[in-house]
């Protein structure tokens, strides 16, 4: 295999693979959080903000915000299953055109309590979206190759945030047109693409390599073989009770989750909050929806520009932990800034968390091995961090605006706590982005492949990439 060859198997795959990825999680953040554009559309004009028509006060719209996050952890977990048996063009379909009509209908909601339950069912409509992508791309691309691929694609949410906030601005001025306020006018005008791009994936999208019809043989072949042998495939059973078992047990996949639910506070902290935080800066109206742009066009080059120094230099945790870093110098400058200047730079660095959570997830991918253990290790994790959906609407809450000084501290914390957790892995684990061997009471246990001693290779695992093809490696970590 000349690597000639292989650069213009993945180029080809690119094309063929990543608009469609990136358009698709660009629309479902939009849809996910225009609730906080809606919240403060029009908020310059009496009795037509989103607040004023529903009767949100107090902590009501952090209800709504937080009960989104049932349905959707409930139903995320066993989503990458059913991704695996229904075939990805056809499952991400599902949840597009779901979401996209939800979204839609969302727009003739009269009251609080029927905002609540089309809140409940976006919850259902979107679950497994995101796990499922990561899951999707480790069918396609070496450990090494995916998180340049995954920042491109999570990237989408800070485009989306800056489009999200463009759009917002030009919608406050629909506000009266068709007799409905500017805030339905977000809501139709955001769900409708999103059906239309779902019913394109279900025709467009390849499910995997070895059925892809824009490869040829040989490429098809090349595709698979180059991924070596502990990649998930298309081939794979559907759900093995013994992979399963595996990872469920492990000790990995438990820090991770944990890990995984600190960093996610900070995600929806900001998707559903950064408005009315700019807003709690003085600004009003369109200034504070236009205001949201700056911040998440500088988190696109950091977390693009992060994921690929990561890939090049096939290490993860530094990447991890200086992402970290960035943002938790953010929830400072917001928790301590007196002046507006300063609390809206803490805004644009808290906008680049996905420069931490994308060499993080693709840390994870490189400890799993196979189709199974791979939908849980995204899945499942992912669900569980999800439950912070329910924890980081209140950590905004109405009483302690408008500088929120508990939530930033609280989220300051939590992001230290990753930190940590971030070093113990490293620890364990290794720095690579490669799959890695297990060091510890590995020959006791008998769900890994050969059931063998492995050599102690000390903390950062196989010296390099061809030495750790050597060995044998766990069906799951």
């Amino acid at each position: 295999m000349s690597d000639q060859a292989e650069k213009r198997l993945v180029r080809k795959l690119d094309l063929h693979i990543m608009p469609w990825i990136i358009v698709s999680y660009l629309l479902n953040y939009l849809d996910r959080t225009n609730l906080g554009n809606a919240r403060t559309l029009n908020n310059d004009k009496p009795g037509e903000s989103l607040v004023e028509t529903l009767k949100l006060a107090g902590d009501k719209y952090n209800l709504v915000v937080a009960i989104f996050f049932v349905p959707y952890v409930i139903f995320e977990f066993p989503s990458n299953i059913a991704l695996k048996y229904f075939t990805p063009s056809r499952w991400i379909a599902r949840i597009m055109v779901s979401w996209g009509i939800v979204t839609i209908c969302s727009a003739a909601v009269k009251t609080y309590t029927g905002m609540i339950v089309c809140r409940i069912f976006l919850g259902i409509a979107e679950a497994g979206f995101f796990p499922g992508i990561m899951m999707y791309l480790c069918f396609w691309y070496k450990p090494s190759e995916r998180a340049t691929r995954m920042a491109i694609f999570a990237a989408s949410i800070a485009v989306a945030g800056a489009f999200g906030g463009l759009i917002a601005t030009g919608v406050s001025f629909m506000s009266g047109k068709g007799n409905l306020y500017g805030w339905q006018w977000l809501f139709i005008l955001e769900g409708i693409p999103a059906v239309i791009v779902g019913v394109l994936i279900y025709f467009f999208l390849p499910d995997f390599p070895e059925t892809a019809k824009f490869l040829s043989e040989e490429e098809r072949e090349l595709a698979v073989t180059r991924l070596g042998p502990y990649a998930p495939k298309g081939t794979d059973k559907h759900f093995d009770k013994v992979e399963f078992i595996a990872t469920i047990k492990s000790w990995h996949f438990w820090v991770f989750s944990l890990q995984y639910f600190f960093m996610t506070n900070s995600l929806n902290a900001f998707g559903y909050f950064a408005p009315t935080i700019i807003s709690a800066m003085g600004f009003k109206g369109y200034q504070a929806q236009l205001l949201t742009v700056p911040p998440n066009a500088f988190a696109f080059f950091v977390i693009i520009g992060n994921a690929m120094w990561s890939d090049k230099r096939k290490e993860r945790p530094t990447h991890i932990i200086g992402g970290l870093i960035l943002v938790a110098i953010g929830y400072i400058l917001l928790a301590t800034v007196k002046g507006v200047a300063g609390r809206y730079i803490g805004t644009c660095l808290i906008a680049c968390t996905n420069a931490a959570v994308i060499p993080f997830i693709a840390y994870r991918t490189a400890t799993v091995t196979g189709a199974t253990s791979t939908a849980i290790a995204t899945g499942a994790m992912i669900a569980i961090a999800n439950c912070a959906g329910a924890v980081a609407p209140y950590l905004f809450r109405s009483k302690d605006s408008p500088h929120y000084y508990p939530g930033l501290w609280t989220l300051f914390a939590m992001l230290g706590a990753s930190i940590v957790l971030t070093g113990g892995l490293w620890y364990k684990l290794g720095s690579s982005s490669e799959y890695r061997d297990r060091l510890e009471e590995v020959e006791d246990e008998a769900q890994y492949v050969g059931q063998v001693k492995l050599p102690q290779l000390g903390r950062g695992g196989a010296k390099n990439d061809e030495e750790a093809a050597d060995y044998k490696t766990p069906t799951a970590i």
